[in-house]
């Protein structure tokens, strides 16, 4: 039917409102319950038939390839299930099985209460007291990261291989907190990494001509002057004026960082350099960054080598540089792709105050928002270092997904050495029940209790349906009588010292995925009514 020319809008009531809810969170868990726990399985993506089909083991991908179920009724909670795995995702870079799973064992038992005739605001009153003591608890059973192996117990349950897992430990805990790496996919079998101290930029060379070794497209200075414009260099007397600032303190190389290098000033630049008896070495860069990054580099650049920025208008221009404008490094390498600088010192108050300032603005970003790689980028440069991973495989499938699980897993232990970690395999939620003092609550709230205290089991439990444990049930009791330190290990089927086995979660991840699913739950448990519009607005967005 139409109403003024427009289709009419179907209305759920309550009854079928939470029946739909429960079909679609249930078809988005079930489907991603298989690749829960390090003998997870993948989700294969058929495409259209024309292509190979994707093969994923991380299910903020799998999810967002889902644009609908082909059903209204289904797509209400598959919709809100894709939107819950990919914000958890996308704050700390993992746990959006777990959410999902979490989700529907918190709704399913609620919805069981809500039959039974108790009032959705008192369940959803008795669950967010659970949901709060038990994070709580999360955190006081958290530790801080103590060794490298355990960064690489937490790697290996994201990407399923060893060789892989340790280098990705090992590079997030030399790298540090917030460690920059580049992942590199190769064409064949293949698995390496690099270490680049100092500022590394990505920035491309002048001229060829400048390279110091031609065949391999590298220029390398030590000892060097640096200079920095934020103009474009456009005479000979800008090049000329640098050169003699750098003579006169005395250095024999001199790398110029500018906007641009135009035709008489890079002729200027090649023809000294290319001179049979010249004075000094050159190298004229300009940096791939553009915008507010390139200036926030160029500051960056000029804090830890002691340059000033010229041609910025409140600063001298390049052709009255003087020796004191200059910057000095001890080793400069320029490549096809990234300039690496390795400073004479880093660790003066100015560099160090600008560290804790950029820390500062990447506590309070997700792993997903867009200024965080410049950030990273930016604190490498201060703080020394970047990593290049290098992974490769046979077939282009199987290159993505070893590149996109080390990528994953380095947000991960990011989180890892940010907030600790506590026993794995879901273990640290049935601890942190056992842990729980008596809630004093009304008789309704305490049906929320009880809804709340059931759900929290269900991650462990599909760790051990996925481990093919005889007994699921039994896994989850003997966890829970056997100490706070134990883990169920789903490759040997054994209750282990969780430290000890390296079977560990990450504390953030877990709280993360505890907030996120019990808001989603309850917000699903306490609608009554949906309407479905005959034309909806369709989104890309999850």
């Amino acid at each position: 039917m139409k109403r003024n020319g427009r289709p009419r809008p179907f209305i759920a009531g309550p009854e079928q409102t939470h029946k739909h809810f429960k079909a679609g969170i249930d078809a988005i868990a079930d489907l991603l319950a298989p690749t829960l726990g390090p003998i997870g399985g993948t989700v294969i993506n058929d495409r259209d038939r024309t292509r190979m089909p994707e093969i994923l083991d991380d299910s903020a991908t799998a999810v967002r390839r889902i644009l609908s179920l082909g059903d209204a009724r289904l797509d209400i909670g598959a919709m809100l299930m894709r939107n819950l795995v990919w914000k958890v995702t996308g704050r700390v870079g993992d746990g959006g099985a777990t959410t999902a799973i979490l989700t529907q064992a918190i709704y399913n038992e609620a919805v069981r209460m809500l039959v039974a005739g108790a009032s959705p605001v008192w369940i959803s009153s008795g669950v967010r007291a659970v949901i709060n003591a038990v994070i709580e608890q999360l955190r006081a059973q958290s530790v801080p990261i103590a060794n490298e192996d355990q960064l690489t117990a937490v790697a290996y349950s994201i990407v399923k291989e060893r060789p892989l897992a340790a280098i990705v430990g090992e590079m997030s805990y030399l790298l540090g907190i917030d460690a920059r790496v580049n992942v590199d996919k190769f064409v064949a079998p293949y698995l390496e990494r690099l270490y680049y101290p100092g500022a590394n930029y990505e920035a491309q060379i002048a001229s060829y001509l400048l390279y110091t070794d031609q065949p391999k497209k590298i220029a390398i200075h030590t000892d060097c002057a640096v200079a920095i414009s934020e103009a474009p260099l456009t005479t000979a007397e800008d090049v000329v004026a640098l050169m003699e600032s750098a003579l006169l303190n005395g250095k024999k190389s001199l790398v110029i960082v500018a906007h641009s290098f135009k035709d008489t000033a890079l002729h200027t630049l090649v023809r000294n350099h290319q001179a049979e008896k010249k004075k000094l070495s050159l190298v004229g860069v300009t940096l791939k960054a553009v915008g507010d990054e390139r200036r926030s580099a160029l500051d960056d650049l000029g804090l830890i080598t002691g340059a000033t920025v010229l041609g910025r208008g409140f600063t001298a221009a390049v052709k009255n540089a003087k020796p004191s404008d200059l910057g000095t490094a001890m080793r400069v390498e320029i490549d096809a792709k990234i300039l690496h600088i390795l400073p004479e010192q880093m660790k003066n108050v100015e560099v160090q105050e600008r560290i804790a300032e950029i820390r500062t603005q990447l506590a309070h970003l997700a792993q997903s928002d867009d200024e965080r790689p410049k950030l990273i980028t930016r604190l490498s440069a201060l703080s020394g270092g970047m990593g290049v991973l290098k992974v490769g495989a046979s077939t282009k499938t199987e290159r993505t997904v070893r590149a996109e699980n080390a990528e994953r897993a380095l947000k991960v232990l990011s989180a890892a050495q940010k907030g600790g970690i506590v026993p794995g395999s879901g273990a640290a939620l049935i601890h942190a029940l056992n842990a729980l003092p008596p809630f004093d609550l009304n008789d309704e709230e305490m049906m929320g209790v009880m809804v709340a205290k059931r759900a929290l089991s269900a991650p462990l439990r599909q760790i051990a349906i996925n481990s093919r444990a005889e007994s699921p049930a039994g896994v989850v009791e003997r966890v829970r009588n056997g100490g706070p330190t134990v883990a169920y290990d789903a490759y040997t089927n054994q209750i282990v010292d969780a430290h000890a086995a390296g079977v560990l979660d990450v504390t953030d991840v877990l709280v993360a995925a505890l907030e996120t699913a019990s808001s989603g739950a309850l917000m699903a448990l306490s609608t009554d009514t949906i309407v479905y519009h005959r034309k909806p607005k369709e989104s890309l967005e999850p």
